[in-house]
């Protein structure tokens, strides 16, 4: 390989790629990120101070980006978890809503031709899933998460960078879940009615409950979400006479990003761009395999 590749991430988000290229021991030349949201470009900045920020997808000029290697994105999941309008699109006909924002990808996968490309999504509905398929000319591969850590989150990856299945690791919860009582204790819940009914005394959505789960002797957790204190979310803990959060350092670990590497935020923000990231090592098994 050569002094390193260029790379450009769509829709960076905190810039779960870079760890992955990193951990995948990928040398980067350039590493161009889209984003726009101010805490996510925070935690990038505070990681990787030498990502060159380029702003919003839709304003990118590929006049000032050199040759890239590798194109990289999740764009947002509201897009195709539902599937109302993706059928009816077509990639010179962008009509600004959010599902537009998959076509930006498509329209700049058409004009960079880079040798590598990995999209990312939600699960979604086989007829869109197949368009997907048909529209970036590869197959896309189901891949949950909890193969890799604590954390069920099943998505989808379209790539033709050449990967071998991921095998089990059997990861849980139970030998990563924090046990410091003052640290734990920032996370603990104050009670109100709605989160009683969430909590539902422990019983949670898998005991006969009605809000979330009881994850505090599970192997694995559900899916992380911009918030916990929405059901479904990825479950919450028994702690003292209630419950309690995922802390940071779970929630990270979940999605196997460095601990701490969301430091630069509040816990409230580091929980929406966690909940919104990838699990960086499913992405770091598909890197392993890129050649330049």
């Amino acid at each position: 390989m050569r002094e390193g590749i260029n790379v450009l991430s769509l829709f960076d988000g905190m810039s779960c790629g870079q760890i992955a290229l990193e951990r995948a021991g990928i040398k980067v030349k350039n590493y161009f990120a889209s984003e726009i949201k101010k805490y996510a470009i925070k935690v990038t900045q505070a990681n990787y101070p030498n990502t060159i920020q380029v702003g919003d997808v839709t304003k990118i000029d590929i006049s000032i980006l050199p040759k890239i290697d590798l194109l990289i994105g999740g764009s947002p999941c509201q897009d195709f978890s539902v599937a109302r309008t993706i059928g009816s699109k077509s990639i010179t006909g962008l009509d600004g809503d959010k599902s537009s924002l998959f076509y930006e990808y498509l329209k700049l996968l058409k004009l960079l031709n880079p040798k590598y490309f990995l999209l990312e999504n939600v699960r979604m509905k086989k007829e869109s899933k197949l368009e997907l398929d048909n529209f970036l000319g590869v197959v896309g591969t189901r891949i949950n998460s909890s193969l890799v850590s604590f954390q069920r989150r099943d998505r989808y990856y379209w790539t033709n960078i050449p990967f071998e299945e991921l095998i089990d690791k059997n990861i849980s919860f139970q030998d990563y879940k924090d046990n410091e009582h003052e640290y734990c204790k920032k996370f603990k819940l104050k009670r109100t009615k709605s989160r009683e009914y969430m909590w539902s005394e422990g019983r949670g959505r898998n005991g006969g409950g009605t809000g979330c789960s009881n994850i505090t002797h599970s192997e694995k957790i559900y899916c992380l979400t911009k918030k916990q204190d929405r059901a479904p979310n990825s479950g919450l803990i028994e702690f003292e006479d209630f419950c309690r959060y995922l802390t940071t350092r779970e929630l990270e670990q979940a999605q196997t990003v460095p601990i701490n590497y969301t430091k630069s935020v509040s816990f409230r923000q580091a929980e929406d761009l966690l909940g919104d990231g990838w699990t960086v090592d499913v992405i770091a098994h598909i890197f392993k395999n890129i050649d330049i």
